[in-house]
């Protein structure tokens, strides 16, 4: 699989701070439950500092089973004085290398934010060091990443590289399958190629940055849409893998080329609109993660979209999208979607209206 410069990993189980607690698990309280989210949203951003904050601005008796948990490993990761590595477990000396390069770098640029470009150029120069004469042309990340690519293919693993804003990504894996779908979007029918990825030893950045409490579920090219199938634990007939995975990202497929050169916060807008426009089991824990993980930040796109998508659709609505029926957000979602369309063809090259 060619790596791509920019991932478009999709939100789909991206924070499972919002997922249903299961019924023989504790509950924390609200106020833990909130930091938690506050955490995840820091990570997405790439501040590993601010989700520290929020996470002890609650006290640890307020976090109960699975987010005590969490709670405890984000302390021990981000508390540590050097970078955490977690891959001990990895047999092949070439890939647990590899893996090491990548999340002394994640830790340091989520420690750091304003030092993420020195940090790259220091993983740049690892990755020569350990690719050696094959890598010797290489002077960027995007010129290495093939070569990379190609190294771990040749030690029997799958890889995808490439940017997932803000850091650069490395998941791999081991099992790979091929799967056709006819996905109807709000604006018409697609049939996708699915690729579907199991037996992970890297879900990325994300992951790793909040101590696997949730991954991305895939991502979407211009040739095909990739799953991370574990993430999807009601199975792949279940509307979570329908809306949050094949509508979000079979979107991104047409918008990647109905109207290619989209930025990435502007392909995650659109996909979040579908999800809320097709979703109903699964659309009260999307939209609560879009009301809690915002920024101002388009180099985090999932939380740039998020604050995009709220805002529109409260303007549509004219209150708070959580504060109308599962109908009435739907039928917003999908209009805004409709009206987004029509203002990026009256402003596409040989139209009336293009600039």
């Amino acid at each position: 699989m060619k790596s791509k410069a920019t991932v478009f990993l999709s939100s789909a189980l991206l924070c499972a701070a919002f997922a249903a607690t299961a019924a023989d698990e504790p509950t924390s309280s609200k106020t833990a439950i909130a930091a938690i989210a506050e955490s995840t949203s820091a990570i997405l951003q790439g501040d590993s500092a601010r989700a520290l904050a929020a996470l002890e601005a609650t006290p640890a008796t307020e976090f109960l089973g699975k987010d005590a948990d969490y709670r405890a490993c984000m302390l021990e990761r981000y508390h540590a004085r050097k970078p955490v590595l977690t891959t001990s477990s990895i047999e092949d000396p070439f890939l647990r290398g590899v893996l090491d390069d990548y999340q002394d770098y994640w830790w340091r640029s989520l420690a750091a934010p304003a030092q993420r470009d020195k940090q790259e150029a220091a993983l740049l120069a690892k990755l020569h060091k350990r690719l050696g004469a094959s890598a010797v042309k290489a002077t960027n990340m995007d010129e290495i990443e093939p070569v990379l690519q190609t190294q771990l293919e040749q030690h029997g693993y799958h890889a995808q590289l490439g940017r997932t804003p803000p850091l650069r990504e490395l998941m791999v894996w081991r099992k790979q399958d091929t799967r056709m779908y006819d996905v109807q979007l709000p604006e018409g029918p697609y049939s996708v190629r699915v690729e579907l990825l199991d037996d992970f030893v890297s879900r990325g950045w994300m992951a790793y940055g909040r101590c696997d409490r949730g991954s991305a579920g895939g991502w979407a090219t211009d040739k095909a849409l990739y799953a991370v199938v574990g993430r999807y634990t009601q199975g792949l007939d279940s509307e979570e893998f329908r809306v949050v995975f094949l509508g979000h990202e079979t979107q991104h497929f047409a918008d990647q080329n109905a109207f290619p050169g989209m930025a990435s916060w502007e392909l995650e807008y659109r996909a979040k609109l579908v999800e809320l426009a097709q979703g109903r089991e699964v659309s009260a824990k999307r939209l609560d993660y879009m009301l809690t993980a915002q920024s101002d930040d388009m180099n985090s796109p999932h939380t740039y979209a998020n604050k995009r998508v709220v805002a529109d659709l409260t303007r549509r609505l004219g209150k708070s999208p959580d504060a109308v029926s599962i109908d009435e957000l739907q039928a917003a979602a999908r209009d805004q979607l409709l009206a987004d369309t029509r203002e990026r063809k009256a402003k596409a090259p040989g139209t009336a209206d293009a600039k």
